[in-house]
Order: structure tokens, then sequence, then C-alpha cells
């Protein structure tokens, strides 16, 4: 019987954590849109860690991008820095990013959709520099209206697990039941 109870804890242990997108940790004043699919890109320096975050689909002029900048050593959101956001492709974009609240940068980028735009950003507080290469931003070409995000692929997973999770305890019982009595 203990072993049935050991396999039962250890399916348990393998379920997804119950974490919800959206949810506003902090002082960030953003949330997120469920079903709505983000592109994050991030890089790490020597004194300054930052992720960029935009919408992979829009339809506005303006693409509103965020830049989280926070201490290496201590992970504090930096509120003193200077950002320069540069998007190279077809053409240059250089953008001054403003604070939004603490560690939370915002520029409006002009993202053409299809276009791939190399994604670099200079963080400056006082003495300390980095120079970071994020990777390439880009918006999608078309909305895929098949694509229903990450709202509908969680039932899929949820039913997976508890299927696994089921056999496990019904294989347990099983041999639980049909084993040999030793004298």
């Amino acid at each position: 019987m203990r072993a049935t109870r050991w396999w039962v804890l250890m399916a348990c242990m393998s379920l997804p954590a119950l974490a919800h997108e959206g949810a506003a940790h902090g002082d960030t004043a953003t949330a997120s849109v469920p079903g709505e699919a983000w592109h994050v890109l991030s890089a790490t320096g020597e004194v300054f860690e930052v992720v960029l975050k935009h919408p992979e689909y829009s339809e506005a002029a303006k693409t509103p991008v965020r830049l989280w900048v926070a201490d290496v050593e201590t992970n504090a959101p930096v509120s003193s820095a200077h950002l320069e956001l540069t998007l190279t492709g077809s053409t240059v974009q250089t953008l001054a990013p403003k604070l939004e609240s603490p560690g939370v940068y915002v520029a409006d980028a002009e993202l053409l959709p299809g276009a791939e735009l190399a994604a670099v950003v200079t963080v400056t507080r006082g003495n300390d520099l980095d120079v970071l290469a994020l990777g390439t931003v880009h918006l999608s070409s078309e909305h895929d209206a098949t694509d229903a995000g990450p709202g509908l692929r969680r039932p899929l997973g949820w039913s997976a697990t508890g299927g696994i999770v089921l056999l496990l305890v019904a294989g347990a019982w099983w041999m639980n039941r049909h084993k040999k009595v030793r004298p």
C-alpha cells in the first residue's frame, strides 16, 4: 500500500503549477490580455538584465515595446537609467524609452508586419554601461485566427495530465489488488 501512495504522490508532483497569466506582480502598471500573444527577448550583461516584450501582432501604426531593466547583482528594478533602443533592419530606429513604473520603460516603435529588426539596447546609469543584443523583433504578417493562444491549450494539457494521473492510480490499484500474499 505504501508503494501506491508514493506513486500517487509522485504523479501529483508532476502536475503543472496553478499559475495564471495577466497577473500584475509588483508595481507594474500593465497586465497581459488573455489570449494575446507576446514576443519576448532578453539579455544579461555585466551590470543590467533587460527583457523586451511586444505583441506578436498589431494593426496600429506604432507598436508599444516594453523593457524591464533589473540590476544583475540584486535583481532590483532599475529606475534611474537612461535607455536607448536601436532597431535595425531595412531602416534604423533609435528610440528613447520612457520610465513608466519602477524598472519598466516604454517606447512606441514602427514595426511593419513581416519585417525583422535586430534589437540592441544601451543601458546607462552613472558610470555603469551595458550594450545588450536582444535578438530579432518582428510582427506576424497575418493574425492567425486558428491560434487560440494559451487559453485553449491549457484544458488539453490538464486533460492529458489528468489522464496520466488516472492511469497511474488505476495501475497502482490493480497492482495492489493482484499482489501475491506472502506467508
